[in-house]
């Protein structure tokens, strides 16, 4: 009998990747409910047309009542497990913003019968560590305040839960002068020190992975990365791995960042003074193929290989 899954970020990255990750198993014993404030997007339509396993479900997390109210009439019954993610920076977004999203979308699952509740936070120095360090950076103080609001809300509810806490994305590393400038910035931050990183596609097989043995995964606060190199290190990738320019610009650009955009400055601050501290080895024995930054940047069509010298 299938089972459905409500999925917010359906058309964004994490959203997609653990869709993608479900899709890939087979047999798959899903519904999976897209969460998506414009079904006829052509994002919308593309993930559509992925499967017929997928039904798309027009909501937003500002009104989470109807949104529920919609996606139980799309799976005519009981939505079974929840993946929640939330819009960060941006427009309109504010640190108020994201944690009223994050735990109104809490108390819907406990108050709807919901068995398993997957939240996809951030990575803040460890899997300890993490509870009690909000760090100075605003959009891991958000998430801090979620993951405590879904772990005391759920003492006595029967609904399981599991908190996902990523470190740097891989995806976020793009061709082009904004992360160059990004990388200048990291680069006089952190000086020696190393530099987890994560796939996105990753974080989708973790997150299926615990929907499919919810048992395990029962009560779990992980870190999830795939890589820890220093700078160094990295640019030796880009360098060896591909024809396209990742060195970092001018030191003054990746200054002027940190000065102009202050939550970019705290942030490659604190991954200089403290970072990240995910287990990846513990990571990578749970999902054998778990891509480090090499292997990521050699599937990556966006960053074509050098061509070789004979």
């Amino acid at each position: 009998m299938s089972r459905a899954l409500l999925i917010t970020g359906a058309t964004g990255k994490q959203g997609g990747a653990i869709i993608d990750a479900l899709l890939a198993q087979e047999p798959s014993n899903w519904t999976i409910l897209a969460v998506t404030r414009n079904p006829t997007s052509p994002a919308a339509q593309n993930l559509q047309s992925k499967s017929d396993k997928i039904k798309l479900v027009q909501g937003d997390l500002d009104d989470i009542p109807t949104l529920f109210t919609t996606a139980q009439g799309t799976a005519n019954g009981k939505i079974h497990g929840v993946f929640s993610v939330q819009i960060s920076m941006g427009k309109n977004v504010t640190f108020q913003s994201e944690v009223t999203q994050g735990t109104n979308l809490i108390d819907a699952a406990v108050s709807h019968g919901v068995s398993h509740f997957i939240y996809s936070s951030v990575e803040r120095g460890g899997d300890e560590r993490s509870w009690d360090n909000p760090t100075p950076v605003p959009h891991f103080q958000t998430k801090h305040q979620i993951e405590h609001h879904l772990r005391d809300c759920t003492q006595h509810s029967g609904m399981r839960w599991t908190i996902l806490r990523p470190v740097a994305f891989m995806d976020n590393l793009t061709p082009g002068f904004p992360s160059r400038v990004f990388l200048s910035a990291m680069k006089s931050a952190l000086g020696h020190k190393t530099m987890q990183w994560i796939a996105v596609s990753d974080i989708g097989v973790f997150a299926a992975k615990a929907f499919n043995e919810p048992e395990l995964w029962d009560g779990v606060a992980m870190g999830l990365a795939g890589d820890d190199l220093d700078f160094e290190e990295l640019m030796a990738v880009f360098r060896e791995k591909t024809a396209v320019v990742m060195t970092p610009v001018w030191a003054w650009c990746g200054w002027a960042l940190m000065w102009g955009v202050k939550e970019v400055g705290t942030m490659v601050r604190w991954f200089g003074e403290e970072g990240y501290a995910a287990d990846v080895g513990k990571c990578r024995r749970m999902v054998p193929g778990l891509l480090g930054v090499e292997a990521w940047v050699g599937r990556n069509g966006e960053f074509p290989p050098k061509e070789k010298v004979v």
